[in-house]
């Protein structure tokens, strides 16, 4: 089964329900609960998370509720030291997606599904729109 990364702007896509991307959001997910793909999800893009919906108002429950069912739907990929130092040594113009993109590469990815292809310029693997993603499924 393909292993997929999901980068954070697409996990805040579906759970902020963002227009017009939260559809294919929610699709990406609905393929990963048929086990038709395993969803990997770095554990920053919960803080991440978390922070934004306090930011916008959703209660306690409604977090703990939309995470725990992204809990029981992805891979969560862990960042460790490993990754950091990987980071650190990496071109990545953006430091957070590198972080994004070893902690990744440590669980297997096979491609990376984001909205900013260019952010992983220097990737090893795939690096897909989301769109784009769905159109080869």
């Amino acid at each position: 089964m393909k292993k997929v990364f999901v980068d954070t702007n697409v996990l805040l896509d579906l759970l902020l329900e963002r227009v017009p991307w939260a559809q294919d959001a929610a699709l990406l997910f609905s393929m990963a609960d048929r086990k038709e793909v395993e969803l990997l999800c770095c554990s920053l893009s919960f803080s991440t998370a978390v922070y934004l919906m306090q930011r916008f108002k959703y209660t306690r429950k409604e977090i703990v509720s939309k995470l725990s069912i992204l809990k029981s739907i992805c891979t969560i990929t862990t960042v460790n030291g490993a990754v950091i130092d990987r980071m650190l040594q990496s071109d990545f113009a953006d430091l957070e997606d590198a972080i994004q993109y070893y902690s990744a590469l440590a669980f297997g990815a096979d491609t990376i599904v984001t909205r900013n292809t260019g952010d992983f310029a220097s990737a090893r693997i795939p690096v897909l729109t989301l769109q784009e993603f769905i159109k080869q499924q």
